[in-house]
């Protein structure tokens, strides 16, 4: 039989794994707020039982147990659980980058609203009505320019604040880029202290733990796959680009000027399906919709407007004048001759005549008339459809897509706070287990501590008091 010395071992080895597990729970009630910490927990097993012979066993040898050892500490994590929170907050991303931008664009377009371009539309055909029953009045003539002005800077206006958000949407991809790129960097790091620690037998729990943690943090910014080789470091892959490979990543190049279609054609930003970088992409090709439409609508409005102008006469017996210059939004104006000289203002179909320098119907306000009823006429250059309608498109358009991405962003939200919510019931902190643990580990660790005192009686007696 074993010696009385022998049970020391085994109270040791019960110390031992009492006092592991009370460190464990420690450590795991200290860190119940940290960002991505996992809850750990002490894998017990009894250790390798020791086989002697037995007056009681002539055939088989006797096992005696050599009490406990702890094999491993592990994370309580569900790997499937991570994949589907990093696919959703992907999801997630991409809506509430769009939500945000276009949030923006609603803003500028501020409809419906007394400022925004449905209005000044709608004032700038009406001051031509009012001209063609009064052509010779010169407040209104004045009133005709001045709406003519602020229609033409609210377009101009409209056009530079979309490229605003352009220009800002791709500054973000820059940001998202960087972000990438360092996140990256930190994982192949930590993949090389994983390895060096693997290798060394011991279980790296919190830096598998800030792995995973930057990995749910690269989620939001784009979608990847994740492959776990098989030295514990892992492979991250953008589609067929690779990211991170063990102790090595590849920085993702940024692009100077964004000039489209680049670089959403070029590797890895034709294969980036979720995330930041995702809603980003959808978000300018609404935003570049919505600038052509802004366009076609001023450079039409530039080509019909000044077809019929060119074809009247003003007060002064001018014809041929262009009412509006430029190309489209980001230059339409109101033509500085007419604005130093109302009387410029063709809105007359009679003409001067007789040479005297005046139109020989001052009171005719009839091309007014006719530039008035461009309003409510089917446009070939819009599709077809009256310049109204044609706004009226554009902005429902815009709301829709808002509406749309709001909708999803909040869905989305939901979505990852309850797989979030699941995720924490597991490898989440509970106070209240811990200190079911600590009591279980501490009574553990006095019966062992008891243990140890029974036989420091007993070998006080062996050695001590029994007579030689």
């Amino acid at each position: 039989m074993p010696s009385t010395f022998f049970s020391l071992e085994i109270s040791r080895r019960g110390l031992a794994a009492g006092q592991t597990g009370m460190e464990v729970s420690g450590h795991n009630v200290a860190n119940a707020n940290t960002p991505g910490f996992t809850r750990q927990r002490p894998v017990l097993a009894a250790s390798d039982p020791y086989t002697m012979p037995s007056r009681g066993k002539p055939v088989a040898a006797l096992q005696v147990g050599t009490g406990v050892t702890v094999e491993q500490i592990e994370r309580i994590r569900d790997g499937f659980l991570d994949g589907q929170i990093r696919t959703e907050t992907g999801s997630l991303g991409n809506w509430e980058t769009q939500r945000d931008a276009l949030s923006e664009v609603e803003t500028i377009f501020m409809e419906p609203s007394d400022t925004g371009l449905n209005t000044l539309l709608s004032n700038f055909w009406n001051s031509w009505q009012e001209l063609s029953k009064n052509a010779e009045n010169s407040p209104i003539r004045a009133a005709l320019v001045q709406n003519s002005v602020s229609l033409a800077n609210g377009i101009n206006h409209m056009h530079r604040m979309l490229e605003t958000v352009k220009t800002n949407q791709r500054e973000l991809a820059n940001i998202c880029i960087n972000d990438i790129n360092s996140k990256a960097r930190q994982i192949a790091d930590l993949n090389k202290q994983i390895v060096n620690i693997k290798v060394a037998g011991d279980q790296p729990n919190d830096l598998l733990d800030r792995r995973d943690l930057l990995l749910d943090e690269l989620a939001r910014l784009t979608n990847f796959e994740v492959a776990e080789n098989a030295d514990g470091s892992i492979r991250v892959d953008i589609g067929t680009f690779n990211l991170v490979d063990g102790t090595d990543y590849s920085a993702i190049e940024q692009i100077a000027g964004w000039t489209p279609p680049q670089p959403w054609d070029q590797s890895p930003y034709d294969q980036i399906t979720s995330g930041q970088l995702r809603g980003i992409k959808d978000v300018l090709a609404k935003l570049q919709g919505y600038a052509d439409d802004l366009d076609r609508l001023a450079s039409t409005l530039i080509t019909e407007i000044n077809g019929l102008h060119k074809a009247g006469y003003g007060l002064d017996g001018s014809s041929g004048l262009n009412y509006f210059t430029g190309t489209g939004a980001a230059d339409i104006a109101v033509n500085s001759d007419i604005i130093n000289d109302l009387n410029k203002v063709a809105a007359a179909l009679t003409g001067d005549a007789d040479g005297d320098g005046a139109c020989d119907a001052p009171g005719d306000g009839s091309n007014a008339l006719a530039l008035a009823q461009l309003q409510n006429e089917s446009i070939a250059g819009l599709g077809g459809i009256t310049f109204g309608n044609f706004y009226k498109n554009l902005t429902a358009r815009l709301g829709v897509d808002t509406q749309e991405s709001s909708r999803m962003a909040e869905n989305q939200q939901a979505l990852v706070d309850q797989l979030s919510s699941r995720r924490e019931s597991i490898s989440g902190v509970s106070m209240d287990e811990e200190m079911t643990s600590l009591i279980q580990y501490q009574y553990a660790y006095q019966g062992a501590a008891r243990v140890i005192t029974v036989l420091d009686e007993m070998l006080d007696t062996l050695i001590n008091r029994m007579a030689v």
